[in-house]
């Protein structure tokens, strides 16, 4: 199964940068042994700290979303190069060094006392600079733009000086280029420090846009993987269908699905979803569901038919085997076939009756023989009835 990172850090999946470090910092505070006077915290203590090792590195995070820890520590081979095994170097203290700057368990209190926050000059005295609170806006995206990249312009409206001064200020319009990287996941906050609102006793908030994925109407997506639902007649779920799927950047694949498709059924193609935002040659999977669309009615012989393919499909120890209701559905178009009125008269007749059927069946087993597709002869069936 292999260890949940995100599980270990209490975060999502989708969590941003900003939400890991968070994440981190509470957590190694917490169970810091030497802070706790617990050695007993050791083994949680490096376990957090490789958690954020990996999610705080873009390439290495990318790879553990799409293959796992398992994944991840094995090495993994791609179409491109070959990413080797991850190792983590068994040093929490490192890890908390290079976050906090020291090994002090009391890194937190420590930024207080050696960082305070600078007083600036008011007309009435001296005063600590409050920052503004952040304008966040939602950055709708299409599936299209996030699966090839793209740069979107946004205007925004804030306050500005008029002047070196800093005496007045006056509403101004700019506009705002976002580079949108290929795989972007939903819930990425962009962010512009200090983008906000001008003032003489305040710090300008930042301008944060969270972007969203605008609704497709054939795909969604989770993490990298792309999904899709395709609708199927009884008949094709059955027999097998051919279809043409549209890519998001407009190519086209050609589906061939050989095996019954049960409700639960899913098709996998490989390297079709969701470029990875770290490393745009790695793609997730594209998953096709299927939804069958059953028939409003079915006569009394097409039931029985299939009653006896499930029941024999069950006695084989194999449910659901297409090869056993296959060679139902054709024995029994067989015997309907056979199925001719017995002459009345002599024993010559009757041996007559019996000749022409052994014929008859000669010749249709001659036309389907061992190696014919059934599926064509379910088909002929379904379209008769």
């Amino acid at each position: 199964m292999g260890i949940d990172y995100y599980g270990v850090l209490g975060i999502s999946k989708h969590s941003t940068d900003l939400e890991i470090k968070q994440a981190f910092r509470r957590l190694a505070i917490q169970y810091n042994p030497e802070r706790q006077k617990n050695e007993l915290l050791l083994e949680p203590f490096e376990l957090i700290t490789e958690a954020y090792d990996v999610l705080s590195q873009p390439k290495l995070k990318a790879l553990y979303d799409q293959f796992g820890e398992e994944g991840l520590k094995k090495g993994i081979p791609t179409k491109e190069k070959f990413y080797p095994p991850y190792i983590y170097h068994g040093n929490p203290l490192r890890t908390f060094k290079e976050f906090f700057g020291t090994v002090s368990p009391y890194a937190d209190l420590l930024g207080i006392l050696y960082t305070p926050q600078t007083l600036f000059d008011f007309d009435i005295g001296k005063g600590i600079k409050k920052k503004e609170t952040d304008f966040i806006r939602p950055l709708e995206l299409t599936l299209y733009e996030v699966y090839t990249g793209a740069t979107k312009k946004m205007k925004i409206q804030h306050r500005v000086f008029v002047d070196d001064s800093e005496a007045t200020t006056t509403v101004c319009e700019k506009v705002l280029t976002i580079p949108i990287k290929p795989g972007l996941p939903p819930g990425t906050e962009i962010v512009f420090s200090e983008a906000g609102d001008q003032g003489h006793s305040i710090i300008p908030g930042d301008v944060v846009f969270v972007t969203e994925d605008i609704p497709h109407e054939k795909y969604s997506r989770v993490g990298t993987d792309m999904k899709t639902v395709k609708e199927v007649t009884l008949k094709e779920a059955l027999t097998g269908v051919k279809f043409n799927l549209e890519t998001l950047d407009h190519r086209i694949l050609h589906i061939n699905i050989t095996q019954v498709v049960t409700p639960d059924y899913v098709k996998l193609i490989p390297h079709e979803g969701m470029p990875c935002v770290d490393d745009p040659s790695i793609h997730g999977n594209l998953l096709i569901n299927f939804h069958i669309k059953f028939p409003i009615y079915l006569p009394k012989s097409s039931k029985i038919m299939i009653k006896k393919a499930m029941d024999d499909a069950k006695r084989s120890g194999t449910p659901g085997s297409p090869d056993h209701i296959q060679r139902l559905i054709f024995l029994d178009k067989l015997q309907r076939m056979t199925k001719t009125p017995e002459r009345c008269g002599t024993s010559e007749n009757k041996k007559a009756d019996s000749t022409e059927k052994e014929a008859l069946v000669l010749s249709t087993v001659m036309k389907h023989s061992i190696t014919t597709d059934f599926k064509n002869i379910v088909k002929k069936l379904i379209n008769e009835n």
